[in-house]
């Protein structure tokens, strides 16, 4: 192995752990901070318009589950094989899973698209709200495949032993998508299609420096054409350990498609709306602490 991973087998446990949480910690503030400043742009276009968003939460939350569900698994699995000093394994692992998060991605991206309407609805959207979340979410699906490339293999990243290059792809998307939103939305004068464009090409420009990371950069693995065949092994091994965090955001995106069905039902559109500037705030203090 080369110098990125043989740290790990050498350096202190507690060095090791101040390496590897300092920078995760700094890029889930930054972008708690990234959800703040969204909400804020996008609360001035109106509370139906804030919530719009509230309503695509359990899509972008079932985004994030399968790129958990490929991410999580292999990067577990190229730590081991990086362990076992069976670097071209780890390799095959990062080529699969690139291709099985863009299959995956183009599958979200489809089906949500063919029938984002009657799933809206299914999230508690009304006649007042539904433009508004249709407007958003279309935007942000046509994009799916670079999001879930740029948070999938970020997690490969980390686990090849570069924690600060995992942690500057956090903060490149969202300086960008904070430095975009008020000149898509306000500029440019495109309402939440701006937010939603300013998400899409903070994404495009995160899957795109992930990707020079492993095929120019320097990188301990490297993505090879070779390896992108998809092999029902490869796909075994990452599912066995991705299933769990993938089970758990599935049933988070489950717990916000009862709240926002619930809270439509006893509060009306507006309250989604007011729940959605609550979790934002809920979520940037659990990220301090």
């Amino acid at each position: 192995m080369n110098n990125h991973t043989d740290p790990l087998g050498v350096m202190p446990v507690g060095k090791l752990l101040l390496k590897f949480s300092i920078p995760a910690i700094i890029g889930v503030m930054v972008n708690s901070i990234y959800t703040l400043v969204d909400r804020l742009y996008v609360g001035r276009l109106g509370a139906l318009a804030m919530t719009g968003i509230g309503l695509n939460f359990p899509f972008m939350s079932l985004i994030t589950a399968f790129s958990f569900f490929i991410g999580v698994g292999a990067s577990a699995m190229i730590s081991i094989r990086l362990g076992q000093n069976r670097k071209e394994d780890a390799e095959k692992i990062l080529g699969n899973s690139f291709s099985f998060l863009a299959i995956l991605m183009i599958l979200v991206s489809f089906f949500g698209l063919m029938f984002k309407v009657p799933i809206l609805n299914l999230f508690g959207a009304s006649n007042a709200t539904i433009g508004y979340a249709s407007d958003y979410i279309t935007i942000i699906l046509y994009g799916t495949i670079f999001q879930g490339i740029a948070l999938g293999l970020n997690n490969i990243i980390r686990a090849e032993g570069n924690p600060t290059k995992s942690m500057l792809t956090m903060l490149l998307g969202t300086v960008l998508n904070i430095i975009l939103d008020p000149i898509f939305i306000f500029s440019f004068d495109m309402g939440i299609k701006g937010a939603a464009w300013a998400t899409l090409i903070s994404q495009l420009v995160s899957s795109a420096w992930v990707i020079a990371h492993f095929v120019k950069g320097n990188s301990t693995l490297k993505l090879r054409m070779k390896n992108l065949v998809p092999s029902w092994r490869a796909f075994k091994e990452v599912a066995s350990i991705g299933l769990s965090p993938f089970v758990m955001q599935i049933a988070a995106t489950a717990v916000a498609i009862l709240m926002n069905t619930g809270l439509k039902t006893y509060g009306g559109d507006i309250a989604i709306g007011a729940m959605t500037v609550i979790n934002s705030v809920m979520i940037s203090f659990t990220c301090l602490l």
